[in-house]
């Protein structure tokens, strides 16, 4: 790095004034030093249930039965969660229908959860009789689990709405709205009981109701008139999607995401923590079923290469540490909120200095996690050919993405186009595309580096945009040195005088982390110009070093990061005996160069 500054001479009728000015000129540097510049940094209709509102009374529970019998004489699961009632439809009204709960993705039938005020609900659908609220004994439970531990306690009737949704000949499909309030659990399970008329000349339920899993009629008796919905993840709920527990994401490929909790309004289905990727992506509810006694609700996670092509502000990442972008997939759910950490990108930040750079080759593998690649080949490759191609842009338009193979010809075994996975774009330090990422560093502007992947020659998927990071020492001086008036006297005697700025004149210095060399500060200046100090006999001394048209060394500086070094300027006059005339200007130039003490060869 090469910086001028000028000194100023002034002759006032008996006095001189000495500046420097603020002109600042970058001086290339030969091919042994870093050249940098001082502002450079790398870089339907509804009936309520008129059934009366009943307390349960104290449970009583023993350690060789699962049930709890109540004083009413209702057995409710309290020390594990019972199988699950599920309802049949069958085709002919001249056939029984079974009553129980109702998950039909092909009839819209499913388990709900919402919340209204500090109230949170959930909607189930219950096959049952055709007049099922006329019924006066109805009652309504639920059963939590936390940890290893059970409890249950029942649901007061006025926080439970019915609504008859569609009718048949003897029975009806029921939406059943159950307010829980602020109900604490790992897992939760609805439990309903009617006993009117003992399911022969009343509305309630069956003793036993229900299929099993091969559809064939219920006969256990285990809770009797009792039916219960699927277990339901509540305060805990859990992520059963395999292919998101890896944390990896990436757009152009639809994927699935299952939990074991109710279906919940599309205003709070997955949002990601970036606007981009919320731009690019939506998450629709795809399907409910039941596994293994517990819900399971299935959502749709669609994302559109077209929308992140060519946008790199707001995606970039700059951490040389950890692959990807990280984001945060969130699913509001009113009970536990469903929060996903994922990786988006497989690409991490780039980070050295320039005198590594010319001394080693970078290779992209090294930056792009494995088993992201390993991830998009096993997703999108088989029977296909995948290919990338890599693109730059700098801070001087950051979403203006160009392709490095077009831009810059002269390399072809960089490779920044071939197959993914095989080929890998190497950047050497003889590179042309290497020296234009230097070039742009020392500059001042940050490079951004992205990668595209084709199938079959269509753009399916991308990297995320990271920085890369050249990092090149800097070097900053004052603006002005500023001498004063003297006396004319002192310069016709000579004399030594310090700044007046001396306080504020230092050389600052950045000196990057990875670097491994000592760095050098080399000052000269141009003697002999007509309007020279040197021409009246003046030494200008910085540092402690007296300069001259010979770079000499001023300081040496072998550790990292930010150092000032106090220049201590002076300038002393060894006696001029020639007129001076007034107002005459005098300027010096001064040359700064910062540099390896030992130069770093660049490897063939």
């Amino acid at each position: 790095m090469s910086v001028k500054k000028n000194l100023l001479l002034l002759i006032l009728s008996l006095s001189v004034t000495i500046l420097f000015l603020g002109n600042i000129n970058l001086i290339s540097a030969d091919t042994t030093s870093s050249a940098v510049s001082t502002s450079s940094s790398i870089a339907s209709s509804t009936a309520t249930s008129s059934s009366s509102t009943t307390s349960s009374a104290s449970a009583s529970s023993s350690s060789s039965s699962s049930t709890t019998v109540f004083s009413s004489g209702i057995k409710w699961p309290t020390t594990s969660f019972a199988p699950w009632t599920r309802g049949k439809r069958e085709s002919k009204d001249t056939v029984r229908n079974y009553y129980g709960f109702m998950i039909n993705n092909d009839n819209g039938q499913y388990i709900e959860e919402y919340e209204e005020g500090n109230n949170i609900h959930v909607k189930v659908r219950i096959l049952a009789h055709i007049d099922w609220n006329k019924s006066t004994k109805t009652r309504y439970y639920v059963v939590m689990q936390n940890g290893d531990s059970f409890s249950g306690q029942e649901i007061s009737s006025s926080n439970v709405t019915r609504t008859k949704d569609v009718e048949y000949s003897k029975t009806a499909v029921w939406t059943v709205d159950l307010s829980l309030g602020n109900v604490k659990a790992d897992k939760i399970q609805i439990c309903i009981f009617d006993d009117d008329g003992k399911g022969i000349f009343g509305y309630g339920f069956w003793e036993a109701n229900g299929v099993d899993k091969d559809g064939n009629r219920n006969t256990d008796k285990t809770y009797p008139y009792v039916m219960c919905s699927p277990i339901i993840g509540w305060n805990d709920v859990t992520n059963h999607n395999q292919s998101l527990k890896d944390g990896i994401f990436y757009v152009g490929r639809n994927t699935t995401l299952t939990m074991n909790a109710p279906k919940l309004q599309d205003s709070n289905v997955g949002k990601f923590d970036n606007s981009i990727l919320n731009n690019a992506g939506e998450s629709h509810f795809f399907g409910q079923n039941v596994v293994n006694n517990e819900i399971r609700t299935t959502y749709e996670i669609t994302t559109d290469v077209t929308k992140l092509d060519g946008i790199v502000d707001g995606l970039a990442s700059s951490d040389t540490n950890k692959y990807g972008l990280d984001t945060v997939l969130t699913y509001e759910i009113p009970s536990d909120n469903l929060k996903i950490p994922l990786s988006y990108g497989g690409l991490k930040a780039i980070s050295l200095s320039a005198e590594a750079l010319d001394n080693a080759s970078i290779n992209t593998k090294d930056y792009l996690e494995s088993s992201f690649v390993d991830k998009v080949t096993g997703d999108l490759g088989t029977g296909h050919t995948l290919t990338y191609s890599w693109f730059y842009s700098t801070s001087d338009n950051i979403n203006d993405l160009k392709k490095v193979s077009t831009e810059f010809t002269n390399n072809k075994d960089r490779k920044a186009d071939g197959t993914l996975g095989t080929d890998w774009m190497t950047l050497s330090a003889k590179d042309d595309f290497t020296q234009y990422l230097e070039k742009q560093a020392l500059a001042g502007k940050k490079i951004y580096l992205m990668m595209k992947v084709y199938v079959d020659g269509q753009l399916s998927t991308l990297t995320n945009p990271i920085l890369v990071q050249i990092q090149t020492p800097t070097l900053k001086v004052p603006d002005k040195i500023d001498f004063g008036t003297i006396p004319a006297k002192d310069i016709y005697n000579g004399g030594s005088f310090e700044s007046l700025t001396k306080d504020s004149d230092k050389l600052s210095l950045s000196i990057p982390d990875t670097s491994k060399s000592t760095w050098k500060v080399t000052s000269s200046i141009k003697e002999n110009d007509d309007n020279s100090i040197t021409k009246i006999n003046g030494q200008l001394n910085i540092l402690g070093k007296n300069l001259s048209a010979t770079p000499i060394e001023v300081a040496s500086i072998s550790k990292h990061g930010l150092v000032d070094l106090p220049l201590n300027a002076k300038v002393s006059f060894r006696g001029y005996h020639n007129p001076l005339t007034p107002r005459t200007n005098f300027t010096e130039d001064i040359n700064w160069n910062l540099s390896p003490e030992t130069p770093i060869m660049a490897s063939n």
